[in-house]
């Protein structure tokens, strides 16, 4: 079977981009992204965290917004469930003046928004900086916390070291651990800049994913070790044996996803490496979705190859441009690809995927264009079963 919907459409004030999806244990189904009011552009003045829900056997509800502020931007950062207390969490960032990741300031203009985003926050009384949102109760009903980050030290290159922390926003969705020493560790695809830039050079210079994690259930939150350098947006998953393996968008133009692994729950990335199986945009790569479900999830694991304990998707577009939304689906944790099978072939970007077992269904959220603008029509949800996703594959 396969469904779909532009579940956050895109009109009047409303440019939705970023998504982040999450499925609690009994099926029910958040999507949440972000508003961006009256442009579509990363540095939009104004931005809500919104989001929208599907309880199993019912449609999805209307879009509420979680976070929302006039004239501030209430960023996205990553869902993420965690499995033993039944909690759906989102991370982002309340700000009240934007700056422009490749803007070209001066000192004194860095402090003059410094000083006017401390005046609207003290004027408003809101206090700016990350926040975690939360539900037990599948999306009736929300409560906030403090969202920070203990930092680690990273020395660079050059010999300078400086603090790191992560920053969850345009990465995939977080998971909970679920074997070996650490498991019920939240972690989530962060990532962080060893040194300011405002051109794509210095992106390949000081940028690098990370990932952060919790070992408390989202109490308090802890920097890992980088992955490599020139990465920016990722997503990872657990094998059976206990290890991690990440996967990132990279600003090399080389059309390649960069791929680390992890030992000791992620706190340490090493074996770097390239899949030059998984292409994806030629320019400046793009976000991604990678999910790993466990044979014993699945509704109906009949479709599997004999010996095969997981099926391993993953998803962006498989062009030079942003467009052909893909899934490639692997049967060995991701070290080969047997199949392929096409969502979308227009125009399409930033995506998350998850599983929910109790319906058998994957969704899809990602953004959708018809033409060669991705983010036109908004952000659609697909939902298909693993009879859709291998059954009709291309080999």
């Amino acid at each position: 079977m396969f469904t779909e919907k532009i579940l956050f459409p895109t009109g009047g004030r409303s440019n939705y981009r970023i998504p982040s999806i999450a499925v609690t244990k009994d099926g029910t189904v958040i999507a949440f992204c972000n508003d961006r009011k009256d442009s579509v552009i990363d540095h939009a003045e104004e931005v809500a965290l919104v989001c929208a829900v599907k309880k199993l056997g019912c449609d999805w509800s209307e879009v509420k917004t979680l976070a929302g502020i006039p004239g501030w931007a209430c960023g996205i950062g990553s869902a993420v469930y965690d499995p033993v207390t039944d909690t759906v969490m989102c991370s982002g960032g309340r700000s009240p003046v934007v700056k422009n990741e490749f803007g070209k300031y001066t000192a004194e203009e860095l402090a003059e928004m410094e000083r006017r985003a401390e005046e609207k926050a003290k004027e408003l009384g809101i206090r700016r900086g990350g926040f975690l949102l939360c539900t037990g109760d599948g999306g009736d009903t929300w409560s906030e916390r403090e969202f920070s980050v203990k930092t680690r030290e990273l020395t660079r290159d050059d010999g300078v070291t400086v603090n790191i922390g992560g920053g969850c926003h345009g990465s995939s969705h977080g998971i909970c651990l679920l074997y070996g020493a650490h498991k019920g560790r939240l972690i989530c695809p962060s990532r962080f800049a060893s040194g300011a830039y405002n051109t794509w050079d210095g992106l390949r210079k000081y940028s690098y994913n990370n990932a952060v994690y919790s070992d408390d259930h989202g109490l308090t939150w802890q920097a890992s070790a980088p992955v490599q350098v020139g990465t920016g947006e990722g997503t990872l998953i657990e094998r059976e044996d206990g290890t991690l393996l990440y996967n990132s968008r990279a600003y090399f133009n080389d059309q390649r996803r960069y791929l680390a692994d992890s030992a000791d729950g992620g706190e340490t990335w090493s074996n770097f490496r390239t899949d030059d199986f998984l292409i994806e945009e030629k320019n400046i790569g793009c976000n991604a979705s990678f999910l790993r479900v466990a044979r014993e999830d699945l509704k109906d694991d009949s479709l599997l190859p004999g010996g095969c304990g997981s099926v391993t998707v993953f998803v962006n577009p498989r062009a030079e441009t942003r467009r052909n939304m893909t899934c490639c689906v692997s049967f060995d944790e991701g070290v080969t690809w047997s199949v392929t099978r096409t969502v979308w072939e227009k125009a399409a970007a930033y995506s998350s995927l998850d599983y929910d077992p109790v319906s058998g269904h994957f969704f899809l959220l990602y953004e959708r264009g018809d033409g060669t603008n991705p983010y036109e029509s908004g952000i659609a949800v697909s939902e298909f079963d693993l009879g859709w996703l291998i059954g009709f594959g291309n080999a």
